[in-house]
């Protein structure tokens, strides 16, 4: 009995998943950035973007990202960014201007060769929606706008001795924060990546990205190959 209860709950979960009419997309994510000591505990950062999608023949997004952290002590990092995107809106074909504004708290732990992160991020995103004009003439709204999200990330890396390569992996969840509907999560990031000191202030980073939405009707899950270039200012 109970062994049939399972595969009736296994059944029904598998019937709902399929009810959902998944799209499978690929892009690439490319980035620069810099950053620079203050001293005092104070840094800033600042970082270039661009992501295409639907099999990397459209651009999705460029953007270009200012922040600033500051350590509380050793483990713990605070920070604030703003990020100005130029989204590719595709149901109206054109670019709409979007700004970000992110605060995070990051903390970070070394066991051996190992090292453990977690990262919590909130971000609110308003977009703009005055080319999104219907054919009635009104204005199509965004359901959610600015849009509010808390971002969760869990990172592990490893440092291999006397080697300039430092594999690791992350996973990421988004979770809504204002949804009138009712908050619930909204995507899964799964990374693996893999970072080349070419130099004491030059790295770069190549990764393989799976990002996945939830709780939607029409999820896409995305394939994506991330490559980004960093430098450190003295």
């Amino acid at each position: 009995m109970k062994r049939k209860f399972v595969f009736f709950i296994a059944g029904m979960i598998f019937a709902v998943l399929g009810m959902a009419q998944t799209t499978n997309d690929f892009g690439i994510w490319s980035s620069a950035g810099a950053s620079k000591d203050l001293g005092n505990k104070w840094s800033v950062s600042g970082e270039i973007e661009n992501r295409t999608r639907d099999n990397s023949s459209e651009i999705s997004r460029w953007g270009v990202q200012l922040g600033a952290e500051y350590k509380l002590w050793k483990p713990l990092t605070v920070g604030l960014a703003y990020q100005f995107q130029y989204y590719h809106d595709m149901k109206y074909f054109d670019f709409q201007q979007r700004n970000r504004f992110i605060g995070y708290l990051q903390g970070k732990h070394k066991w051996n060769n190992f090292s453990f992160s977690l990262r919590e991020r909130f971000q609110i995103t308003t977009k703009d929606e005055s080319d999104r004009i219907k054919a009635s003439g009104k204005i199509d709204d965004y359901k959610i706008n600015p849009e509010w999200i808390w971002r969760n990330r869990f990172k592990v890396a490893y440092n291999i001795p006397s080697c300039r390569f430092t594999p690791a992996f992350s996973i990421e969840t988004f979770y809504e924060l204002n949804n009138p509907d009712g908050n619930q999560f909204e995507g899964l990031r799964y990374t693996l990546s893999v970072e080349y000191k070419m130099s004491k202030r030059n790295s770069l980073e190549l990764s393989g990205i799976y990002d996945k939405e939830v709780n939607t009707d029409e999820p896409t899950n995305r394939t994506v190959i991330g490559i980004g270039y960093s430098h450190k200012f003295k």
